[in-house]
């Protein structure tokens, strides 16, 4: 979504890079991964490559627009090495003139060789502005044809207009205490970043089968209509975060305080809204199939992968940061890209875990859901060890639509295993999800590209080890 930007003579007109991949060539420059340091929250810039250390003045009153641009190249390790002081002046703050985040913004369009004015109009930003009326309008056409009492009855609809209006109201009020918490009291953008996330399928998905599914529709088209509805306002409350919004009213520049990882920009908004609506997709269509074979227990199965997504994949991180590399093999992580991105993302396989145990309490919580108890040993064997390898091998930010497809896919092949089965037969299914789980992990392990100490592993002999 973005146009490559061309050498211009400048050390900041290279593409979107890390620093210590674009210095590697350089024998003077020694690497990141070879200097390692404590993470962020330092007392100083340790970990940071020469190249790095001489683009900054690390003196309190440094040059924060030379900041920026650098920073636009960095990548992860290179951030989080940073400390709090220049770390937090990178994030900005959208009340504070001398910290503001517009800059942020102006210095990434700088870096990528965008024109300086109407930048954005370069970017995915546009696009999900045309999208939004795109769909906006798609729903509207629908809903007049499929459901127009939603427009015309608003005696009996208008709670379900309410309930819209409140719902995107939480996720703003959501982000800006999030937002507040990362600006103004040091919080990293990677935990609040995570209940945003999670915030956006959990809400639409318990009004959509506790709330709004009990009047607002009557047909399975209606039921449609409805749920896309609610999808719509939801992804309204990232919407206003494009940049002639966010740029311009101070609580909202807030609010994407909470979800604006410096690693991910300029990509932030594309990631994020590109994996929600697809998720979106996954949901509605794992739902939809439910309701029209009228399994309306088991549509409540879609909780399993939303709280793997949510719960699992949110806390994988922090524990990757604490604990990663410490309690499996000393120093041993595995990398991953990001999604139309040439910058390499480390993961931990300690927060992978995290990924796998979710997965396991989520499905024994919700048991009873199940249409047997070898259903629910089916899963177990699954779609825990499933959505692992598949939060692993996703790209960086855009693990949502690879952990709600393996566990939504798996769960939905399951309901045609019959119910009242042999007990030969049940062996035989069991065996087979066994089978399936140690190829998928053999396949995976075989493919994942491993780090050990900040170094990738390029010796045969090392990755099989």
């Amino acid at each position: 979504p973005y146009p490559k930007c061309e050498s211009s003579g400048s050390s900041l007109a290279l593409p979107r890079r890390g620093i210590s991949e674009t210095m590697s060539s350089d024998p003077a420059t020694k690497p990141l991964n070879e200097t390692k340091g404590p993470n962020y929250g330092s007392n100083g810039d340790v970990g940071l490559n020469d190249y790095a250390k001489a683009q900054l003045d690390l003196e309190d009153d440094m040059n924060r627009e030379k900041l920026l641009e650098v920073a636009a190249k960095m990548n992860e390790d290179e951030i989080h090495k940073l400390s709090k002081k220049n770390y937090m002046k990178l994030i900005g703050d959208s009340y504070n003139p001398n910290l503001r985040k517009k800059d942020a913004y102006d210095a990434i369009y700088k870096v990528m060789g965008l024109p300086e004015k109407g930048a954005w109009l370069h970017t995915f930003e546009h696009f999900l502005l045309w999208w939004m009326i795109g769909w906006l309008t798609v729903l509207l056409l629908l809903t007049a044809w499929v459901h127009p009492g939603l427009f015309t009855n608003l005696p009996i609809y208008w709670p379900f207009w309410l309930e819209q209006v409140i719902k995107t109201t939480f996720m703003l009020s959501v982000a800006y205490i999030g937002g507040y918490i990362v600006e103004k009291h040091n919080v990293k953008v990677n935990y609040t970043r995570k209940v945003q996330h999670f915030c956006a399928y959990l809400i639409p998905l318990v009004m959509r089968l506790f709330i709004t599914s009990k009047g607002f529709q009557k047909t399975l088209a209606e039921s449609i209509i409805v749920e896309w509805w609610g999808y719509w306002w939801t992804m309204l409350s990232f919407f206003v975060f494009i940049y002639p919004i966010r740029t311009r009213i101070s609580f909202i520049d807030r609010c994407y305080s909470s979800l604006d990882r410096p690693e991910d920009r300029p990509y932030t908004i594309y990631w994020i809204t590109s994996q929600i609506f697809l998720g979106y997709i996954i949901m509605s269509v794992y739902t939809t199939f439910m309701t029209w074979t009228g399994e309306e227990t088991a549509r409540a199965l879609i909780f399993i992968p939303v709280i793997i997504t949510g719960i699992g994949d949110g806390i994988a991180e922090p524990v990757g940061r604490s604990v990663g590399g410490k309690i499996f093999v000393e120093g041993l992580k595995y990398q991953t890209a990001g999604l139309g991105s040439d910058k390499r993302y480390t993961r931990s396989f300690e927060g992978s875990f995290a990924v796998w145990i979710t997965g396991v309490i989520a499905i024994i919580v919700l048991w009873d859901m199940f249409f047997t108890w070898y259903h629910v040993l089916c899963a177990l064997l699954l779609v825990p060890g499933a959505s692992t390898i598949a939060e692993a091998y996703s790209p960086h930010t855009w693990d949502t639509p690879f952990l709600l497809s393996t566990g939504a896919g798996i769960l939905w092949a399951q309901t045609f295993i019959p119910a009242g089965l042999g007990s030969m037969l049940i062996l035989l299914i069991l065996g087979l999800h066994v089978l399936a789980m140690f190829i998928i992990g053999f396949i995976g392990a075989r493919n994942l590209v491993l780090e050990k100490n900040g170094v990738a592993l390029t010796n045969s002999d090392e990755v099989k080890l």
